[in-house]
C-alpha cells in the first residue's frame, strides 16, 4: 500500500478504527483484538480451574457478573477469557 493511500484511510477512518491504529502505535493491546483463547469450558471445569463452586459460578452468571456462551437452548459455556476477566475482578 502506498503512503497516499494509507493517508487517505486515516483520514476517512472511524474513531474506532483510529483508537486501534493508536493502539499499535504506542504498543498497547487493542481492544478490539481477537481474544487470546477461544477455549470454552464446561461449568464443572470452570469450577476446577478456579477452584470455586459450581454454585457460585452460576450465582454469578444469574447477577450477570459472569457471562456465559449459550451453546444451544438451555447448554451454556464459559470462555476461558470472561473466566479469567471474572477471576481477575475487571
Amino acid at each position: 500500500m502506498q503512503t497516499e493511500e494509507r493517508f487517505k484511510l486515516l483520514l476517512t477512518a472511524t474513531p474506532g478504527t483510529l483508537a486501534a491504529v493508536d493502539a499499535v502505535l504506542v504498543g498497547k493491546k487493542s481492544e478490539t483484538e481477537q481474544p487470546a483463547s477461544l477455549r470454552l469450558l464446561k461449568m464443572g471445569e470452570a469450577a476446577r480451574e478456579t477452584g470455586l463452586s459450581r454454585c457460585t459460578l452460576w450465582r454469578s452468571v444469574k447477577s450477570g457478573k459472569l457471562k456465559p456462551v449459550e451453546i444451544r437452548k438451555g447448554s451454556y459455556r464459559i470462555s476461558e477469557t470472561e473466566l479469567q476477566r471474572f477471576v481477575e475482578g475487571r
